[in-house]
């Protein structure tokens, strides 16, 4: 099994995520709780940036966004069976808007979008 927290290129390991998630529900036969805190800051940068490519923007939403449905998807009959919640890490630059910060404030944005 491939480590789940492993962002490669420009893709989630949605499969071995599922996987750690499946394992975990099968041995312990229930879960309570899914706390969803992935993030990462770097490389930052304005949207007019040219050390900013697109690419950047792509590594941000699969990291702080795109890697969390496949977590929510393996968990949610799991955690309706136990009246469980979903607790979302989000950020204030995600409604402050931080200069400079354009990729991780959108992609934080979309968790809060998610989130409700």
């Amino acid at each position: 099994m491939g480590n789940p927290l492993t962002v490669t290129g420009s893709s989630v390991n949605e499969a071995a995520l599922t996987d750690v998630i499946s394992t975990f529900i099968e041995t312990h036969n229930r879960l309570d709780g899914l706390v969803l805190n992935a993030g990462v800051l770097e490389p930052l940068g304005p949207i007019a940036d040219d050390d900013v490519p697109l690419t950047t923007w792509k590594y941000h939403f699969d990291v702080n966004f795109f890697s969390l449905i496949p977590a929510l998807r393996a968990s949610l009959s799991a955690l309706r069976s136990t009246q469980g919640r979903v607790v979302f890490v989000s950020s204030g630059a995600a409604v402050g808007g931080l200069a400079g910060w354009g990729p991780y404030n959108a992609s934080k944005a979309a968790l809060n979008s998610l989130c409700r």
